[in-house]
């Protein structure tokens, strides 16, 4: 009877108390998960780490191997959840003890689509071929925002919608724009914009013009890498324009030997070649993609008196890899097939980036302030050169594994190239056409060479 009588007082006490309760039905749930750990124990888990793990510590020794900074990765740092996470987060974990911000290593799931040269808004692969920036409205009437076309490029759906460089898209299907619609102008379905034009009277700016237009679906859109080419006459001579978006071989996204890039390069030089020209401006505003060789061989054609035994660029390797260590000297073939020209022009701006940023080293080593002037904004600064990097687990890894240096061996650029005259066309109320003699910045430099439109 006392056992009864002890049993009854608990199922009472349990009864009559909410809160004991719960507190006994946590100890119950405790207790049954000790025991299922003590049933557990017995049990050899390592391979399910070792599997779940395996990608990521083949990241980490890749990155200690390869990596430019691979020195600076601090192992003890990494926590063992770090080892579970996925690999682009893994690998942006080691890029991070970097000792500057490494916007270059990036690392690519072998069955995602990526593009890894977007400018802006602007991705290739899949867009509606604008870039563009968000601005409030510039007559200062409103305090309505516009995204403010900056570029189109050809063969896009927003070329043939009848988008311009410079139009203002003040609504989308409708709605009015705001920063929040940033994504609907980069890709997706058709949509309806309505798009004004901006012009000035003699007191203010104005909108002078409002039409609605339809774009299609995004799609694949063509990065040509030589948009435009115009000769200008001007007061020293000839002057010719060219601008160039990569200095790659090819359009490597679908046919990875592709040379086309390279051929149309060649068929640029022999035609500039036959004009004579005193100068060649060359507008690098939206080049961000490229390789050291593609920015040697053009180099080859822009520099005078300049032998096949001078060095262009260096690559400089982590020293546990020095022996990779290698000098670029200019082409013979482009250097017998040279301009001839007396002073050479670039054009930067925000997204002028690696081949761009070396073809602009190399040559102002070898030929001087006095040949090159540069009109535009501080490039990007990137100072490294990428490797692909494969494995059996569809991760490529593409980290900085070398400075490029010019040919004296500096590489003091990680904040950009300074332009020799700062100018920026966004804080300009128009912009025209990339070549347009009306250009801003174009018809600033064609100015300077005495140059009057006819």
């Amino acid at each position: 009877m006392k056992s009864e009588r002890c049993f009854y007082t608990l199922n009472s006490t349990i009864a009559s108390s909410p809160k004991r309760k719960r507190q006994w039905c946590n100890s119950l749930f405790i207790l049954f998960f000790i025991l299922s750990l003590l049933g557990s124990c017995g049990k050899d888990r390592t391979y399910e780490y070792e599997e779940k793990t395996a990608c990521d510590h083949w990241i980490l020794s890749a990155m200690q191997d390869y990596y430019i900074w691979g020195d600076s990765i601090k192992v003890e740092k990494l926590d063992w959840k770090d080892y579970f996470a996925k690999p682009a987060t893994f690998f942006s974990k080691l890029t991070a003890f970097a000792p500057i911000i490494d916007d270059y290593s990036w690392c690519e799931i072998d069955t995602l689509d990526e593009d890894h040269h977007v400018r802006g808004f602007y991705d290739h692969l899949d867009s509606y071929g604008i870039d563009f920036v968000v601005m409030t409205d510039p007559t200062g009437a409103t305090s309505r925002q516009y995204a403010r076309v900056v570029t189109v490029f050809p063969d896009s759906p927003a070329q043939r919608c009848g988008l311009k460089r410079g139009d203002f898209i003040g609504s989308i299907d409708n709605a009015r724009f705001t920063s929040s619609h940033t994504k609907d102008l980069v890709n997706g379905s058709s949509h309806t914009l309505i798009v004004s034009k901006l012009g000035e009277n003699s007191e203010a700016f104005v909108w002078t013009s409002t039409d609605t237009l339809t774009i299609e679906s995004s799609q694949y859109v063509e990065d040509y890498a030589f948009p435009v080419y115009k000769t200008f006459h001007t007061d020293y001579g000839k002057v010719c324009y060219l601008m160039c978006n990569r200095l790659t071989e090819g359009p490597t996204e679908h046919n990875s030997n592709s040379t086309a890039y390279r051929e149309e390069m060649i068929t640029y030089m022999s035609k500039i070649k036959e004009e004579n020209p005193y100068a060649l401006i060359l507008d690098l505003r939206l080049c961000n993609d490229g390789s050291l060789n593609m920015a040697r061989t053009l180099a080859s054609y822009l520099v005078n008196d300049v032998d096949d035994a001078s060095v262009f660029a260096k690559t400089i390797y982590h020293k546990s890899r020095s022996e990779l260590n290698k000098e670029y000297t200019y082409e013979s073939e482009g250097l017998s097939n040279n301009l001839g020209l007396k002073e050479l022009v670039f054009i930067t701006g925000y997204y002028t980036m690696g081949a761009a940023e070396w073809l602009i080293r190399g040559i102002t080593a070898s030929m001087g302030d006095e040949f090159v002037s540069i009109y535009g904004t501080s490039t990007v600064g990137q100072i490294v050169v990428t490797e692909a990097i494969k494995s059996s687990h569809f991760v490529t890894l593409h980290p900085a594994v070398a400075f490029v240096a010019d040919g004296n061996g500096n590489y003091d650029y990680s904040l950009g190239i300074e332009p020799t005259i700062e100018f920026d066309e966004m804080t300009f109320p128009f912009l025209n056409p990339y070549g347009d003699e009306s250009e801003i910045v174009l018809s600033t430099i064609l100015h300077d060479f005495g140059y009057n439109s006819r």
